[in-house]
């Protein structure tokens, strides 16, 4: 159904007549050159014509903006009148001072003339003045008027959004009783409260078989949750519906985001608008989350999967690992910018810093490394991890700690998580109590209050970063291990995945 946009535009003129917003509507009126016409009630409005309540009539007559013949006629019914009163001061200025009289001395000088010489007489003859009665002559006016406006039925437009969103709530697309931001068409973006600790389930995404996700990611507002899966789609999936965010119009048409194997990371720029994925063949696509277009690809490397990727803080710039390496390349020129060299098994993880002065990154080998973002010379080494036994377990995971510009969690594959610091130092280590041995996944809450790591036997474990105290909850993930996690970056929302084709949401 096409919707033309003069409908739109009487639809708002009419709300800002309601609300009494005349001069916004005159402007309105007078740039896009859309009459209203339009009367808050017909019968009420002939009524009174009939009963010549003409500061009424000429009120609704100019805001609806009617022909001008039928507003002379009008003009000139309420002139003869006043001079049938012997009211000849008013009946003067209507007939010398304003636009449509004006018109008829222009148009009719004759008719104009015989008005003036009826001001001027000593004697009134109603059958002359008025071809017939006073009130033959209103009636018949009213009919006139009558044709030419309209009764819109009151509150339209906000009687057409309320259906809109009713709809969208039958839909799945946003909640009962959600705030809704009706002009991006979706929640209101919620703003960060306190920590707590992601306990029970909410919802859970589904995927159809012989695929599971291999990577999810939270847009940095939080409105969507990005999965990448093994039949190579990225999809973009509502944090209030939890379904396919059906606003994206790529995504309404079921042209989703592909790369040509499957996805093995995923990352947003720091802005929402780019989403960056990369695969298990070696290759790097971003496109813009609003359109589906695609910014760029390009291949890193074709015998190692991209293993992790993250934006540069203006989004001008994204890391990839791949192999035992790292790279940057430049959004605009798709080129490398930067290789970093030095781990000794393949990267699991990478990050900027937060001033831009420092990569982090971690591997399969243990270590957590410091590079220099200028010169791509590793600065610090450490493997905090070392003597747990004749090898340092891999690290899988680093995530910056919220309030704490020098501080990333590390993630290992051992009972213990760390948090190191740009300087190389281990500043505080954490460790599962209980029969935990590997920890799996890992992420932080919003404020940075909670460390979350999920084990082997599916429970999720919970660190204070600042006391270190320990809860535990028992992750419902039926058929296999979880593989990764993500945290919502406003509210306490987390999502995990396993290759059981689910994706659990939880909240605290």
């Amino acid at each position: 159904m096409d919707i033309e946009a003069t409908d739109v535009v009487r639809l708002i003129a009419q709300f800002l007549k309601e609300h009494r917003l005349q001069a916004s509507l005159a402007v309105l009126q007078r740039e896009t050159g859309v009459s209203l016409c339009t009367v808050d009630n017909m019968d009420s409005f002939k009524a009174d014509i009939v009963g010549g309540r003409w500061d009424a009539v000429l009120a609704s007559v100019e805001q609806a903006q009617v022909p001008h013949d039928k507003r002379v006629a009008l003009y000139e019914q309420i002139v003869v009148e006043l001079a049938e009163q012997r009211d000849f001061g008013p009946a003067r200025a209507l007939l010398r001072q304003t636009e449509p009289m004006e018109l008829l001395r222009t148009i009719q000088p004759d008719r104009y003339l015989a008005l003036e010489r009826l001001l001027s007489r000593t004697s009134f003859d109603p059958q002359h003045a008025y071809g017939g009665s006073r009130e033959a002559r209103r009636r018949a006016i009213a009919e006139e008027l009558a044709r030419e406006v309209r009764s819109a039925p009151p509150s339209r437009l906000l009687t057409l959004l309320g259906q809109a969103v009713a709809w969208q709530q039958q839909q799945g697309l946003v909640p009962e009783g959600a705030p809704l931001d009706l002009l991006f068409g979706r929640a209101q973006a919620a703003a960060p409260g306190e920590d707590k600790a992601p306990c029970r389930q909410l919802a859970t995404i589904k995927f159809a078989k012989k695929q599971h996700p291999n990577c999810v990611a939270f847009s940095p507002c939080g409105a969507y949750l990005a999965t990448g899966s093994t039949d190579g789609f990225v999809e973009m999936w509502s944090t209030v519906s939890w379904k396919v965010a059906a606003e994206l119009e790529y995504q309404a048409k079921s042209a989703l985001l592909m790369m040509e194997d499957a996805v093995a990371c995923l990352a947003f720029s720091p802005s929402g608008d780019l989403v960056c994925a990369g695969s298990q063949g070696g290759r790097v696509s971003v496109w813009r989350v609003a359109t589906g277009a695609c910014v760029k690809r390009f291949t890193v490397a074709s015998s190692h999967a991209v293993s992790c990727a993250a934006f540069s803080k203006d989004g001008s710039q994204v890391l990839v690992g791949f192999g035992s390496a790292l790279r940057i390349y430049g959004l605009h020129s798709g080129s490398m910018l930067k290789e970093f060299q030095g781990h000794t098994a393949p990267v699991t993880g990478a990050v900027f810093s937060e001033s831009m002065g420092c990569v982090l990154s971690v591997s399969e080998d243990g270590s957590v490394r410091v590079w220099d973002a200028a010169t791509a010379g590793c600065v610090h080494a450490v493997v905090p991890g070392a003597g747990q036994g004749l090898l340092a377990p891999a690290a899988h995971g680093i995530v910056a700690l919220p309030g704490a510009p020098s501080d990333f969690v590390v993630f290992t594959k051992s009972a213990s998580v760390y948090i190191v610091t740009t300087g190389g130092a281990v500043r505080r280590t954490f460790t599962a109590t209980g029969a935990c041995k590997e920890l799996l996944a890992g992420a932080v809450t919003p404020n940075g209050r909670y460390i979350m790591a999920v084990s082997s036997s599916s429970t999720v474990h919970y660190f204070d970063a600042d006391t270190g105290a320990e809860q535990t909850v028992e992750a419902k993930v039926p058929g296999a291990e979880i593989l990764g996690m993500a945290v919502h970056p406003k509210l306490n929302i987390a999502a995990f995945f396993s290759r059981d084709r689910h994706i659990p949401i939880w909240t605290a």
